[in-house]
């Protein structure tokens, strides 16, 4: 085997009785013209030829049907469908998933909006690929690069009462939203919880981060609050209803769970033990929730719930 010719797209492949059809060639002389080795060649080419054919539409439809085997929410599962088919439109039709490639992604989505929230979509998709045997790699779509992000908000005390006091047959999702700080798709998830020893349990298929945890109940909470936990339809309608009957004008991103998770941090007066309670790490409920409420709005904040 032999190669003549000193500019890399115009060299010459001698390999004796062993004949490459064109498509090959001009794979390895595209490789070539990068400054590539015959080593690194060969070794590119083998694992072309190795990996699973499958069309990116194909792809797709199979990544789908994997998140709903994961049980991921409808929302989520939308959005992703959404990027795919976007990211679909914007490639070659006829490239096959294993030749994609990280120039070829990048040139796809080079004018997209709200690129960082995508890209995390596609990197996850290829990832997946990667694992299936779809692509020699992943992917590189650089790291997401988030906003600095905005202050947490909570709920005053005056809020939360009045939101307990109107709450009507909503009562039973408010207890495990706002005040034990279950996150608003794990409360909703009410097959998956369970009650009992006067410990609430959160199952792994309701948990986002697919661990079950058990959060120990405050006296009283699980006769009085416990038998209202049921599944509730129109969740999103009846919560906006509720607000306005409460006369809540401001409601900050996730604030059920960031108030709860506030006092309970006084509660514990431990950071692990609200970590655990809370299913999060230790670091991020220190960053996010330490010094937001005092001891004593904490008190009251439990009274309301007594």
């Amino acid at each position: 085997m032999g190669v003549t010719g000193s500019n890399p797209v115009s060299r010459t492949i001698f390999l004796g009785d062993f004949r490459l059809n064109p498509q090959d060639i001009a794979t390895i002389q595209d490789i070539w013209a990068h400054d590539c080795s015959i080593s690194e060649v060969w070794k590119a080419h083998k694992t072309q030829q190795q990996l699973v054919d499958v069309s990116l539409a194909q792809a797709i439809t199979e990544y789908i049907e994997h998140l709903k085997a994961l049980q991921r929410s409808r929302r989520y599962i939308k959005e992703v469908g959404w990027v795919l088919r976007q990211y679909k439109a914007a490639m070659p039709s006829n490239l096959p998933l294993k030749l994609h490639t990280t120039c070829a992604g990048w040139e796809a989505v080079k004018n997209w909006r709200n690129l960082p929230t995508k890209k995390s979509r596609l990197r996850s998709f290829y990832s997946w690929a990667h694992r299936r045997g779809y692509i020699a790699k992943p992917i590189e779509f650089d790291a997401v690069k988030t906003p600095p992000s905005a202050p947490i908000g909570i709920l005053t005390n005056h809020e939360v009462a009045s939101l307990i006091e109107h709450a009507g047959s909503l009562l039973g999702h408010l207890w495990l939203s706002l005040c034990l700080g279950l996150r608003v798709a794990e409360a909703s998830r009410t097959q998956a919880l369970e009650c009992r020893d006067n410990y609430l349990i959160v199952g792994a298929k309701a948990a986002k981060t697919r661990s079950r945890r058990v959060i120990e109940l405050p006296e009283g909470h699980k006769e009085r609050y416990w038998p209202l936990v049921r599944p509730e339809l129109n969740l999103r309608r009846r919560m906006e209803r509720l607000k306005r009957t409460a006369g809540i004008t401001t409601w900050p991103r996730n604030c059920m769970r960031h108030t709860a998770a506030s006092h309970w941090l006084n509660f514990y007066q431990d950071e692990a033990k609200a970590a655990l309670h809370l299913g999060h790490s230790p670091t991020m409920l220190h960053r996010h929730y330490k010094a937001l409420v005092t001891r004593k709005e904490s008190e009251e904040f439990f009274k309301l719930w007594d």
